[in-house]
């Protein structure tokens, strides 16, 4: 797995397969709009925009998703970028389990929202 960043927010990691294939790429990532919407359509390669949960706070497809998730301590660092999402890519085109894909998105969203810099608590 290599990580770009692991600062709340800014970070990218991506998993490879055999050190070749990349499999699996999630994000954390400010945003001035909280439509889940727009950041699920933003990339172009995967649609992450199929199913949407009731409170409208993720979308999820058989690709992944993406999650607005609550980070009140590190958005008082980002007055202009207040909303914080998560996003998941799978990258295996014949994957087509989207339950496991939105409990992956739900599993990470979480553990970013639980960790110190969104709650404050070390």
């Amino acid at each position: 797995m290599d990580a770009f960043s692991t600062e709340v927010g800014r970070t990218h990691c991506e998993v490879f397969v055999d050190g070749e294939d990349l499999a699996l790429s999630v994000f954390s990532e400010w945003k001035d709009d909280p439509s889940v919407r727009r950041v699920a359509l933003s990339n172009p390669y995967f649609d992450l925009a199929k199913y949407e949960s009731d409170d409208r706070t993720y979308m999820w497809s058989e690709l992944g998703g993406a999650q607005r998730i609550p980070c009140p301590v590190a958005a008082e660092e980002h007055p202009d970028l207040n909303q914080l999402f998560v996003r998941v890519m799978i990258f295996d085109r014949s994957f087509k389990d989207a339950t496991a894909a939105k409990e992956l998105l739900l599993a990470y969203g979480t553990s970013v929202a639980a960790s110190p810099e969104c709650t404050g608590r070390a």
